[in-house]
């Protein structure tokens, strides 16, 4: 049933591997100076899907490829990959809906990302993978209400936004795009300290090391920090 998504993964994974991407790539470095370091499209992947490590770091990474989008196609192929663990749990949570053409599957997912990766306004979003992962899977749910295709007896079709989770999320989220959405969430409330909340509170970051990660003094994170809660617990 996943033979087609796995083919997909395989084709651009190929593709993303010949010397004509590695120009491709190279001359994506010369507009993205924060892509420069990498040596090649494994490099860059290796540091977005490595275990733990810096969030703030990764999607520092994806907004640049988002901001080279129009001039290099290249972007696109490598946003596809970056994503891929996030997409794959869309494609798990959506499998059951897509039983009679898991094809179409394949190519909703596909589609939709790449859409809203070329539509996506950066002025307007802070975190990129929760976003675009997030509207990929919310946008294929309304199709399938709207088509009628969510009709399978007696399993209703859950809406990502109101799941069974002590936060609110949907099961099986990659960790960086949960504390993007969580951060999405709580910035109309918190501001500039939701990154900072979100950080300890849910990612299990020391102050010190917050204060590091966010460019501030360890006092400023623990006042910081002390506001946030402050005004949560009086929501």
């Amino acid at each position: 049933m996943r033979a087609s998504w796995h083919a997909l993964h395989a084709e651009l994974t190929r593709s993303a591997s010949t010397l004509r991407f590695q120009r491709r790539f190279e001359a994506l470095q010369a507009e993205a100076p924060g892509l420069a370091r990498f040596s090649d499209p494994a490099d860059l992947f290796d540091r977005l899907h490595a275990p733990g490590g810096d969030g703030i770091a990764r999607n520092a990474l994806l907004r640049a490829l988002v901001g080279a989008r129009s001039g290099h196609e290249a972007a696109v192929t490598l946003l596809l990959l970056a994503l891929w663990p996030g997409l794959d749990t869309v494609h798990r949570r959506l499998a059951s809906r897509f039983r009679h053409d898991p094809d179409q599957l394949t190519s909703e997912i596909a589609g939709r990302l790449v859409q809203g990766i070329l539509g996506l306004d950066l002025t307007r979003v802070t975190w990129v993978a929760a976003t675009l992962i997030r509207n990929v899977e919310r946008d294929i749910r309304r199709s399938l209400r709207r088509d009628g295709l969510a009709q399978s007896g007696c399993v209703a079709l859950a809406e990502p936004d109101r799941p069974p989770s002590a936060l609110g999320l949907p099961q099986g989220l990659d960790a960086d795009v949960a504390a993007g959405i969580l951060i999405d969430r709580l910035h109309p409330l918190l501001g500039a300290d939701a990154p900072l909340i979100v950080a300890v509170a849910v990612q299990g970051a020391r102050q010190h090391e917050a204060a590091g990660r966010f460019g501030c003094t360890l006092e400023a994170a623990r006042k910081r920090y002390q506001r946030a809660l402050a005004r949560l617990r009086n929501e």
